[in-house]
């Protein structure tokens, strides 16, 4: 909260910022059709319900969360499925993210992303056994966080994942793979908001703002999230060291 009051100082302390006014947004923008609300928000209930579900049934989010669109359209707009295609779906934001996957799937493929981990894996391997878990925390946390910004988490999480396990089957009295799994986890997600491309959420709003006409640049993205995701990820790793290391 410190670091967003300093960031955003101007805009929170500038007369001539625009005032928000909670009635006229509702006028402006009112729930005109409510039993279509109740289907959407439903739909996407059971959406969210079913990928909490997924240890039991292990069926792909992807394909649930394209069933529970379908069902929406079907049901909301059933006549004019064309105008939802059309005008109800952030095509920008789904074909940036289809070009990047494949870009990721590329590096993973050329070996880049397995580089990262070794790399890592060698390091830390080279160092004294009393001081390799405090390394190997540290390194996983900023080493993800950063590789996360810039790349989706999700390929750098699934290539780091077999990383981390030969580590804790070679080393398994100074590596255990519960800390490893944490520091990789806290780094990957915390990372994602550090730039505009880190997380699909960063992405996703920023389609919706450029919409409706209030434009969020990437290096507009960059001082503010990289602030939040450096303190963060430090916070993590002292937490890490404290909590896995130190005590």
């Amino acid at each position: 909260i410190f670091i967003i009051l300093k960031v955003y100082k101007y805009y929170l302390t500038n007369d001539k910022a625009p005032q928000l006014d909670a009635v006229k947004l509702k006028q402006t923008y009112p729930i005109y059709d409510e039993p279509r609300l109740l289907i959407a928000g439903t739909v996407t209930f059971f959406v969210i319900l079913m990928f909490f579900l997924h240890p039991l049934h292990h069926k792909d989010t992807a394909w649930i969360a394209l069933l529970g669109a379908f069902v929406t359209m079907a049901f909301t707009n059933p006549h004019d499925v064309q105008d939802a295609l059309r005008n109800h779906i952030e095509w920008d934001s789904l074909l940036y993210y289809a070009g990047l996957f494949v870009l990721q799937e590329v590096a993973a493929a050329m070996g880049l992303l397995g580089a990262i981990g070794n790399a890592l894996a060698a390091y830390i391997k080279s160092q004294p056994e009393n001081s390799q878990l405090g390394v190997a925390v540290t390194l996983l946390v900023w080493v993800s966080s950063f590789a996360s910004s810039i790349l989706d988490n999700i390929p750098y999480t699934a290539t780091t994942i077999p990383v981390i396990k030969i580590l804790a089957k070679e080393l398994p009295d100074t590596l255990p793979i519960k800390t490893l799994a944490w520091a990789l986890s806290l780094g990957a997600c915390l990372g994602g908001n550090g730039t505009l491309l880190g997380a699909s959420a960063n992405i996703v709003t920023a389609g919706i703002s450029t919409n409706r006409g209030f434009s969020i640049s990437f290096l507009n993205f960059l001082y503010p999230g990289m602030t939040i995701m450096i303190s963060t990820v430090a916070l993590a790793n002292f937490y890490l060291m404290v909590r896995y290391v130190w005590l």
